[in-house]
């Protein structure tokens, strides 16, 4: 291998390598000086490593052993060669010290292992303006999530300081790996071009096919794409954003509710899709003989049947059965105990 290849592998290498090969090349300086005083001065190997290491860093208090020509020549030539060693590995020590690569190599190993930590955590994949809100969001839930960002510029934000943000190429199934995707709940990918939420979307889907996906749709036409992919939601920007404006006018009352709902931190309240299992007491009870409302304080909004249309607000006489998904809302605790409920638990 070429001289200047071999020197640009070791600049470029982890720290902990550059590290590593500079304290081998003392080790084996100091081993080398050993032997040669223990067979040149006829010294023990005590004696031998002491004086090797002592003529090394120049702070010699005596000489031992047998002082001849030899040994003199020896001593010049370990000196200048030593000496060599000792001041490329401690100016290499520094230099990962000073310039932040050791540190934040520590930190990498740190977020590694806090990351294996991680289940059922949320892929966020780019932090651009809808990444960044979609993080946010998660944040203000308390849900675990990972950000994957290309651009390390993006992810010195403040607000995610304490978070995991990964470097890297979300379309690479290495990277995917590393943020958990095998043991994550879902994943987001908000990039700035289609093209590539369609692919994180094909290198999601070949890892994890039963993995819920939602993708962002920057362009109008382009959600045909996307749900080939495999993409589970499809969310557009311009088309969300069209039309709440347009609700704002024609339902303000509706959307002002929705906005109650959402806003955990000003009233206690949430949504949830809930399926009847066949163990659960519910199945075969009506609305009225279950009196939910008492059990466990949730609402039932709606009811959903193999694949029909959700019938909002059902009447009491309404019979659960085993497979209905039932639309719920109330309070975190009532609607833990009506997901215990329709479990079976």
């Amino acid at each position: 291998m070429p001289a200047d290849l071999r020197l640009y592998r070791i600049r470029t290498a982890p720290p902990m390598n550059r590290l590593r090969h500079a304290l081998s090349l003392m080790a084996l300086v100091v081993v080398a000086g050993g032997v040669g005083y223990h067979l040149l001065a006829r010294l023990g190997w005590l004696d031998a490593f002491y004086m090797a290491i002592t003529t090394l860093f120049t702070v010699g208090f005596r000489e031992l052993g047998q002082v001849n020509d030899g040994t003199k020549l020896f001593t010049m030539f370990y000196l200048v060669a030593g000496l060599g060693v000792a001041t490329y590995a401690a100016s290499n020590l520094t230099a990962l010290i000073v310039e932040g690569d050791l540190q934040g190599y520590l930190k990498e190993r740190r977020m590694e292992k806090r990351l294996e930590t991680y289940q059922d955590h949320i892929i966020v994949c780019g932090l651009g303006k809808m990444g960044f809100q979609a993080a946010w969001e998660l944040q203000q839930a308390g849900v675990q999530f990972v950000i994957i960002e290309q651009d390390t510029g993006k992810g010195r934000n403040p607000r995610f300081a304490k978070d995991i943000i990964i470097h890297g190429n979300a379309m690479d199934e290495f990277v995917l790996q590393r943020a958990g995707i095998l043991r994550a709940k879902g994943l987001i990918t908000a990039l700035t071009t289609d093209a590539d939420n369609v692919l994180v979307t094909l290198t999601a889907k070949q890892l994890r096919p039963d993995l819920p996906v939602v993708a962002r749709s920057a362009k109008l036409g382009t959600e045909k794409q996307l749900k080939a992919a495999g993409a589970d939601h499809i969310v557009s920007p311009y088309e969300i954003g069209g039309r709440r404006m347009a609700a704002l006018l024609l339902r303000p009352d509706m959307m002002n509710f929705f906005d109650v709902v959402l806003q955990e931190d000003q009233f206690e309240l949430g949504m949830e899709r809930i399926r009847i299992s066949p163990n659960s007491i519910l199945a075969g009870q009506t609305l009225r003989e279950a009196r939910l409302r008492d059990h466990t304080g949730a609402l039932v909004v709606g009811i959903q049947r193999d694949g029909q249309k959700l019938k909002f607000n059902p009447q009491g006489h309404e019979t659960f059965l085993a497979g209905d998904e039932i639309l719920a809302m109330g309070p975190s605790s009532a609607l833990d105990a009506f997901i215990k409920l329709a479990a079976g638990s």
